[in-house]
């Protein structure tokens, strides 16, 4: 792959890859570098013909994530996942996301259990199909809407509970 396709591609779907990263290790410095390694690979093996790019990396993405939980776990090393983080962090969602409408949206996504977490943003914030979503994930269609319906269901409470 050339260095301009390159550059292309990372602009284009820098921001996409890095929130997919973040959601899935919510972690800042993991996410940076899970993004780093997917655009890496991409270099490696990527050309012109791949079919829906944006697809294809956030595959790569959770590809690269799964692979680094199992040599976390072979090494005896468990995900610290649900730390918050410390109060003199900034967070980097806002640095990307602006509003407080969306942050508090977004907070409450990251508070959903993962299965449906990760299904409400490949569908919601990164535009992919139910079809889509479950060849990405290994699921049913079937499934995905299930988890669609608990995850608006379960979001729905969540900010409902902020809000009170």
């Amino acid at each position: 792959m050339n260095g301009d396709l390159l550059e292309d591609i990372y602009r284009r779907y820098y921001n996409d890859v890095y929130l997919y990263a973040y959601s899935l290790c919510r972690s800042r410095h993991k996410a940076q570098e899970l993004t780093s390694d997917t655009f890496f690979k991409a270099l490696l093996s990527c050309d012109r013909e791949t079919p829906s790019m944006k697809y294809w990396l956030l595959r790569v993405c959770k590809n690269t994530f799964l692979d680094e939980r199992r040599k976390e776990r072979k090494r005896g090393l468990f995900p610290l996942d649900d730390l918050p983080l410390k109060a003199d962090e900034q967070d980097p969602l806002d640095q990307i996301l602006q509003k407080d409408a969306e942050k508090s949206l977004y907070q409450a996504i990251l508070r959903l259990p993962e299965a449906t977490r990760e299904v409400l943003l490949l569908f919601y914030f990164h535009g992919f199909s139910g079809k889509q979503i479950a060849d990405m994930t290994g699921r049913t269609p079937g499934a995905v809407r299930t988890l669609l319906y608990r995850a608006r269901t379960q979001l729905r409470d969540l900010l409902k509970g902020d809000l009170e």
